[in-house]
């Protein structure tokens, strides 16, 4: 796992313009530990494609026939306030809760990261586009393909809306860290794009000035194939997990004005599907 001392090296930020979108690129069917990426489904079954990058350590081997694992985050004394809506932002539409439960104490949104030193190899690489609307970006928390994958800023506003991109490093590792500037833009028209390379993993969020920070959307860039987003049951899942005892850590990222939650369990995985369930407990 990446150590709290890890940081993001100086960006690249480059405007993409107004002009023509890229041509869209065909979904591929993925593991929860993929989520987030869109790549070219013919590129998948190509030796040469370029795959994403991995944190220092990290060895591919084969995982051919290995077990998937599963692992629940759930948070049953989650308050009625930690549910509800704190507020409207500037456009009058609902701020992000603190979390979001199910009914059977499942939380979505929660990022999982297994202590994972060898697996399968990265997804193709492919860069992860967010779009700035209504006051809002949106996905409010997504997964890039891996290390050195370029993340996409898009308006889709004709607010013309600023935009700040802050690290907050390896978060999930429960260590507190600064946030760091890492790059400022305006967005002045629907369809302006800046692109930011992501030299190493940790977590990003993007804001829109003038609405509240921890209403910024989460962007998680893995050290590893083993990070996954829980969906809205609650679960992380994962393919090709090679046999061994592994910790995972949980990361809420904090919302509403509300800290983070941390958390962490450890898992066997066997020959067999394995599953495991973390409950949080702030």
């Amino acid at each position: 796992m990446i150590g709290a001392g890890a940081r993001f090296a100086t960006l690249a930020l480059i405007g993409l313009g107004c002009g023509g979108k890229p041509a869209p690129r065909p979904t591929v069917a993925r593991d929860a530990g993929d989520a987030g990426v869109v790549a070219d489904a013919s590129a998948t079954s190509d030796a040469a494609a370029a795959r994403a990058g991995t944190a220092a350590g990290y060895r591919v081997i084969d995982t051919a026939g290995a077990p998937a694992l599963a692992i629940t985050v759930e948070w049953p004394t989650a308050s009625a306030a930690a549910r509800r809506s704190p507020g409207r932002t500037a456009c009058g539409n609902a701020r992000p809760p603190r979390a979001r439960v199910a009914t059977l104490h499942g939380v979505a949104g929660a990022i999982v990261v297994l202590d994972v030193t060898a697996g399968k190899a990265p997804p193709v690489d492919a860069p992860l586009r967010v779009q700035v609307r209504d006051c809002a970006v949106t996905p409010t928390v997504a997964l890039a393909s891996g290390v050195g994958t370029t993340l996409e800023v898009q308006s889709a506003d004709e607010r013309a809306p600023t935009v700040a991109v802050v690290g907050l490093g390896p978060a999930w590792d429960g260590v507190a860290a600064t946030a760091t500037a890492m790059a400022r833009a305006r967005l002045p028209m629907i369809g302006h794009t800046v692109a930011i390379a992501q030299p190493s993993a940790g977590a990003v969020r993007i804001e829109i000035e003038g609405e509240a920070a921890d209403d910024g959307a989460i962007v998680v860039v893995p050290p590893h194939p083993y990070v996954a987003i829980t969906d809205e049951a609650g679960v992380a899942r994962w393919l090709e997990v090679p046999p061994g005892t592994y910790a995972a850590q949980v990361w809420l990222p904090g919302r509403a004005g509300a800290p983070p939650v941390t958390a962490s369990t450890t898992v066997t995985v066997g020959t067999d599907d394995a599953t495991a369930t973390v409950v949080l407990a702030p």
